[in-house]
């Protein structure tokens, strides 16, 4: 079996098991903020099937960051609205257009998921990451000071090895979640779905991602590139095998008016969803995330962005346990801010898929509804940024503190266009951005904040020096910090420390009590 040079584990060492868009993006960002870790994969080759296609703006915002978005943006199309329709009549009931969310990236990007994990699979190589394909992990047990593992070989060689955390992105079937002891808690009574990857022929405009609603279940209709197209429809309970390709073109027929004629079909095959969770997401040494930790339906397409969104909360939080930069107390801010957003996540898509299959008088409500969020501008545009997950904010983690007036900490940092530099092209650099505005002693901030990020004053002209130039005082508005103050932005885009005084003990409390920096991790 292959790997990186890092020897059979260590007490600082990351196992990460799972290669799909979760278990890549801990990794990236993991080896980008220093800690190189070690990726198992059962399969031998990355999956063909187009499984998630929907990347969100707020994945976007990370993923540019990340250095991997330009490289999405070749392989996708965007898409700048979402329409929902009777799926017998054609009639539109309401559409959300992506146009005027809060961010730089006024859209949804689709694309199959392969092409998705290759990207994130370049990037990773270049930070010098190895995915150890073909090799499975079988059992795992931990103690106080790291956890045991057996990793099972294409070939059905076995051998331990010990690492000092495990990360489970082993998707919905997880060995990892089985192997700490716990399950998912939720609905178990499967909603069927058939889906089809497949060139479509229709009147329809193929900008828009189209919701059709049926009393049989709901379709939905995701174009990617070119002519192809993802369509799935929620069924009852199926036979054995895949469906045919004139199954699927008889349900569209049935449910989205007869406007879409399907064809060369890529992968055909039926699903089963459960609305469900884990518990915790930390188990003392190890720690899940994605399908691992919630599932659920996939309208709205949330949930491979939801896993994302979990990977790159925990990678930078993780990166500083396992350095010995902070003490493991820091870890629990993983479950307490990301297990009630997918918690949010269920919730949010059951009712979609419940609303998809209503009748009679339910009908004649959900159709209402449409109508008001398809004809009141405020509220179509609160449901496309719910939809783009920026609603997604940690106002009451322990992370999250305010000194006096500004942006609420917790929020994802603004990042408005009208300013020399994107603040997501200042999360490029690892670690946190520490924002200062108006007169502050640079000297110290960069002192007390170390190794730990960088300092960016926020200047009005550009002979001041390093900074980003904000002359028409931009930034500092939609900061809330015009005369002075700091922003500390952490890895993952969201803000940490807000306050109107750019005093460097306020930074130094904040990183030593809410971000336990300075102790030795331990579990």
């Amino acid at each position: 079996m292959t790997g990186v040079a890092m020897g059979d584990g260590g007490a600082d060492e990351v196992l990460v098991v799972g290669a799909g868009p979760v278990g890549l993006t801990a990794a990236c960002q993991l080896a980008r903020l220093g800690v190189r870790p070690r990726v198992v994969e059962t399969l031998a080759i990355p999956t063909t099937e187009s499984r998630a296609v929907a990347v969100q703006a707020r994945n976007m915002e990370m993923l540019a960051a990340l250095g991997v978005l330009d490289r999405l943006e070749e392989r996708g199309r965007r898409i700048p609205g979402l329409e929902i329709s009777d799926g017998r009549t054609g009639r539109t009931h309401a559409r959300m257009e992506f146009g005027e969310i809060p961010s730089r990236h006024p859209y949804m990007l689709d694309l199959p998921q392969p092409d998705t994990e290759a990207a994130l699979a370049e990037r990773a190589v270049e930070l010098g990451v190895v995915v150890e394909r073909g090799v499975t992990l079988t059992t795992l047990t931990q103690d106080d000071d790291g956890v045991d593992v057996t990793l099972r070989s294409a070939s059905g060689a076995e051998r331990t090895a010990r690492f000092g955390w495990v990360v489970g992105a082993d998707g919905g079937h997880s060995t990892v979640r089985a192997q700490v002891g716990t399950t998912l808690h939720g609905s178990f009574v499967g909603q069927h779905f058939a889906m089809a990857d497949v060139d479509v022929e229709t009147t329809l405009s193929l900008d828009t991602i189209r919701m059709f609603t049926h009393p049989d279940g709901p379709g939905m209709l995701f174009p990617m590139a070119g002519t192809r197209a993802r369509v799935l429809f929620q069924v009852a309970e199926p036979g054995d095998g895949d469906p045919t390709l004139a199954q699927i073109q008889a349900l569209a027929e049935a449910r989205m008016g007869g406007a879409v004629n399907c064809s060369d079909p890529r992968w055909l095959t039926y699903f089963e969803i459960h609305h469900a969770q884990i518990p915790r997401y930390r188990f003392g040494r190890v720690l899940l995330g994605g399908d691992a930790a919630h599932v659920h339906s996939p309208a709205g397409a949330q949930g491979m962005n939801t896993g994302m969104q979990d990977a790159a909360n925990l990678a930078w939080k993780l990166a500083l346990v396992a350095r010995g930069r902070a003490d493991a107390a820091l870890l629990d801010t993983y479950h307490d801010e990301r297990h009630p957003v997918g918690a949010d996540v269920v919730r949010q898509t059951t009712t979609l898929t419940n609303i998809g299959t209503a009748t009679g008088a339910e009908a004649v409500v959900r159709n209402l509804a449409f109508f008001v969020v398809g004809h009141v501008r405020r509220i179509g545009e609160a449901a496309a940024t719910k939809t783009a997950e920026l609603t997604v904010a940690y106002p009451h983690s322990s992370l999250s503190v305010q000194h006096g007036r500004g942006v609420r900490a917790g929020d994802h940092a603004p990042d408005p266009a009208g300013t020399s530099v994107a603040v997501e092209q200042l999360l490029a650099r690892p670690g946190f951005t520490l924002l200062v505005f108006g007169p502050a002693d640079l000297d110290r901030l960069a002192a007390t904040l170390g190794e730990l990020g960088t300092v960016v004053p926020v200047v009005t002209e550009a002979d001041r020096g390093v900074g980003v130039v904000d002359a028409d005082g931009v930034l500092a508005h939609a900061y809330g910090l015009g005369s002075g103050g700091l922003a500390l932005i952490r890895p993952d885009g969201y803000l940490g420390l807000v306050a109107d005084s750019a005093d460097d003990r306020l930074l130094h409390h904040y990183l030593q009590v809410n971000l336990h920096v300075g102790s030795r991790a331990t579990a």
